[in-house]
């Protein structure tokens, strides 16, 4: 059984020894089961009248850990952007990372969800300027939003990721679906201050993490086994943003 776990704390790096390999991270923005979300004109449809035409999230502190010892290998400081837009949205594989780690069979992936203070590039001008590590825009209804988010959350997915002597590479796959629909399933509208939260725990909700050498947006299942979807949750930091409206 895997599980994704949202903690509030940060870890500290270690590093392994031995031979390298090369490891890619990439993510996919898609829907329930790794469907891909449905897409026309440059938006996706998350929920009832509800569209996305662009998802921005800055992810930090990527790491690799071995259970036996807790041994931790870092991937990337970050900051990275992941920018889905166009035809990304319908649930291409968007590369954010390539490096090299001791080759061997690792337990966990950790990476944090976090604003930054400042631009290290352009592409970071608009999350910077909201103060923001999420910012989502879209349309409710055929009116713009922009939902933007402080959020803390350091993401702890309990997994196999076996780094050979071939190139691997780990998806992080996001379920836009689930966003903007309460549990009753009713819908949550990013332009309803009462909605935040909720809207808020479902992104944090919607993260998962598997081996994917094939790239194709799902899990290799020789190595990794079914993942039953389960999921566990923590007290994920605070959101300190609140910009969350039309543009």
């Amino acid at each position: 059984m895997k599980k994704l776990v949202i903690l509030a704390g940060l870890t500290a790096a270690a590093c392994t020894s031995g031979a390298k390999d090369s490891v890619t991270l990439s993510a996919r923005l898609g829907a329930a089961n790794g469907q891909a979300l449905s897409t026309a004109n440059g938006a996706a449809q998350v929920a009832s009248g509800i569209e996305v035409t662009r998802v921005r999230v800055v992810i930090r502190h990527l790491r690799l850990e071995l259970a036996a010892d807790q041994t931790e290998t870092k991937i990337s400081e970050g900051p990275l952007l992941l920018d889905v837009n166009g035809t990304d949205l319908a649930g291409a594989l968007v590369q954010l990372v390539t490096t090299s780690v001791p080759a061997g069979t690792y337990d966990k992936l950790k990476l944090e969800i976090h604003d930054i203070a400042s631009a290290p590039s352009p592409e970071f001008k608009d999350l910077v300027d909201h103060g923001a590590s999420v910012l989502i825009e879209g349309t409710v209804d055929t009116q713009p939003f922009t939902f933007a988010s402080a959020l803390e959350a350091e993401l702890e997915h309990q997994g196999r990721f076996q780094l050979g002597s071939s190139a691997s590479n780990i998806t992080l796959s996001i379920d836009a679906s689930k966003w903007f629909t309460a549990a009753d399933g009713s819908r949550l509208s990013p332009l309803d201050a009462v909605a935040r939260d909720a809207i808020l725990a479902n992104i944090r909700a919607s993260l998962s993490a598997f081996e994917d050498d094939d790239k194709d947006g799902e899990e290799d299942q020789a190595d990794g086994g079914n993942d039953d979807g389960e999921h566990e949750e923590s007290d994920a930091g605070d959101d300190h943003a609140e910009r969350d409206g039309g543009l």
